[in-house]
């Protein structure tokens, strides 16, 4: 693998050194010198190729290409010190550079590069000029600024290209996608590259290298970061060609007084071209995929809500205007955005729980919650209402921390309050007549007693036990019992006055709890129940009736607490019992 790195480097150094030698212009430099910005990215690649042996074979091509070329030894081995340490210093500037940012798809890793061409450059640039004044040339500044300014514009235009190319072995369906994709997207570009290559022979100046820009801006606005590199590096490749040939009808007199000034002045345009082309494209590559991350976000975001049929919404509190998306919006991708200000979502809520999210609102805005959370009926279409819970969370504030905006979620919750009435429903209700249970009772009276002590607020506690019930259940089973109690507590509760509950504490107990009233009064309503309840009822093919003894409690006049009055009603439903029971003829009374 090694020896075969080393004839890779050596042959690599030295078809690129030959090409650069060939190109030599109006100086000793060569007009173009592409082997020190592919050789940083050749070893930028892969570590292993840092070691001895590859160096000592790029440095046996440099001087076997300039000795092709007739140069002298002394000559060879300065410009060989000099792209070494060209090369050297770009691989220094550009190690903190990762792998994966190695392909310029983020501007940051452009900025390197950039930064890396001018280190490497004014590497070489100090290299040579020091090897020439050993050679007799005291022109050390002049020497070092003409190599930097002639390999800016060499780097810049060829290591984003040499970066960005695939790596072996090419990934699958590399060539195919050059084909689909790299190709088509290089074509428009490289077709108006060669039209303003023509435009600027045909019409000469100095201002020929701006007519390249149109293809540059187009590359990098629409096609990929390789294809722009691509081309960066054939518009410096025409232009230094251009300026070769004697395309480029460069100012005479200035040509003739000073014809280096206008030589690296052109590089040093075209570096600065180059690696600008290059960075638009890396900050379009970069935007695209953000967009493309967002997209997927949003997709995952619409996947997720529309199983759970959820929604989201955002608050946009200096303007008021309220965006909600429900679970079809986002799959959709609709367009139109349903934002529409706050005060014509308002209306719609059920009148009940309007008042109830308004102040989830105003207590999150004052600061009093860290989120605002709401539950509030909502109309649906051919559902009638629904249950939403909403939840919010403030994610924008001003300078002086007033909220801004305020984005949260909103899902369907009917399931879960029906659910929820259920529970609290059987656990207040008796499940066999459906009135209400000794736990709703005693909160109710709990209710009355707080209401009196807050106001004053009278109230009356009736009990009543039903007399006869036992011979119902003996006589004709427990299924005829529970018709008996069923009817019952319908009558029950239809001869009680608005305002008044009635609840099934026991077996054949019943309880009523209301406002207050009057002895008469209430002595009028124990007659009524009491008739109501000894109706006959139908039960198989005959009837049974059952009597009821009634005791009662006022409040406050007999008892303050809900013991008080539980023992005085009671007390008073015994005595009622032990008047029956003495007016009850013997025999039976003795059965």
């Amino acid at each position: 693998m090694q020896i075969r790195e080393v004839v890779e480097a050596a042959v690599l150094t030295f078809v690129l050194a030959v090409l650069g030698i060939a190109t030599r212009g109006l100086e000793p430099l060569a007009l173009f010198w592409p082997a020190n910005g592919a050789l940083i990215a050749w070893f930028l690649r892969r570590p292993t190729r840092r070691s001895p042996l590859c160096w000592a074979g790029v440095a046996v091509a440099f001087v076997a290409a300039d000795l092709c070329y007739g140069r002298s030894i002394d000559f060879a081995a300065v410009l060989l010190l000099s792209n070494l340490a060209e090369i050297a210093a770009g691989l220094v500037a550009l190690a903190p550079l990762r792998p994966e940012d190695r392909d310029l798809a983020h501007p940051t890793a452009v900025l390197r590069v950039g930064v890396a061409c001018v280190l490497a450059a004014l590497a070489g640039g100090v290299v040579s000029a020091l090897g020439f004044a050993l050679r007799g040339d005291p022109e050390i500044l002049l020497n070092t600024g003409t190599w930097w300014m002639s390999e800016i514009a060499a780097l810049a235009a060829v290591l984003p290209l040499a970066l960005t190319l695939p790596s072996r072995p090419w990934p699958a369906g590399w060539f195919a996608r050059a084909i689909r994709v790299d190709l088509p997207e290089l074509a428009g570009p490289l077709a108006l590259l060669v039209l303003m290559a023509a435009l600027g022979v045909a019409t000469g100046g100095i201002g020929t290298t701006g007519y390249l820009l149109l293809p540059l801006i187009w590359s990098a606005m629409r096609a990929g970061i390789f294809a722009t590199t691509v081309l960066a590096a054939l518009v410096g490749l025409w232009i230094f060609a251009a300026l070769g040939l004697g395309l480029d009808r460069l100012p005479s007199q200035t040509l003739a007084e000073d014809p280096l000034r206008i030589l690296l002045s052109t590089r040093l345009s075209v570096a600065l071209i180059s690696m600008a082309a290059v960075m638009v494209a890396s900050i379009m590559s970069t935007r695209r995929r953000i967009e493309l991350r967002l997209a997927e976000s949003e997709n995952r975001l619409a996947l997720a809500f529309e199983g759970t049929n959820d929604g989201i919404w955002d608050l946009d509190l200096p303007s008021r205007q309220l965006s909600a998306y429900d679970a079809d919006l986002l799959a959709a991708r609709t367009d139109e955005k349903p934002c529409r200000p706050l005060d014509d979502w308002l209306p719609k809520i059920h009148p009940e729980d309007k008042g109830r999210v308004l102040m989830a609102l105003e207590e999150h805005l004052a600061g009093w919650t860290p989120t605002c959370v709401a539950e509030f009926r909502w109309p649906a279409p051919g559902r009638g209402w629904v249950w939403l819970l909403a939840r919010g969370r403030t994610v924008e504030r001003d300078h002086a921390g007033r909220p801004l905006r305020i984005v949260g979620s909103f899902m369907d919750v009917s399931a879960r309050k029906a659910l929820e009435q259920k529970i609290e429903y059987m656990a207040n209700h008796d499940a066999l007549t459906g009135l209400a249970n000794r736990h709703a009772l005693d909160a109710a009276l709990r209710d009355r007693i707080t209401d009196y002590r807050r106001r004053s607020a009278g109230a009356v506690l009736m009990v009543i036990d039903l007399d006869g019930f036992k011979a119902v259940n003996d006589g004709h089973g427990h299924l005829a019992g529970d018709t008996v109690l069923r009817a019952l507590s319908q009558r029950l509760t239809e001869v009680l006055p608005a305002g008044m509950t009635a609840a099934r504490v026991g077996g054949d107990e019943f309880a009523v709890i209301g406002g207050e009233l009057k002895a008469g009064e209430i002595e009028a309503l124990a007659e009524r129940v009491g008739a109501a309840l000894a109706v006959p009822i139908p039960v198989g093919t005959g009837t049974v009736s059952v009597g009821a003894s009634i005791g009662w409690a006022f409040l406050p006049q007999d008892a303050e607490d809900e013991h008080g009055l539980a023992a005085v009603a009671d007390a008073r439903l015994y005595a009622a019992k032990q008047r029956l029971r003495q007016a009850e003829p013997p025999s039976r009374a003795s059965a």
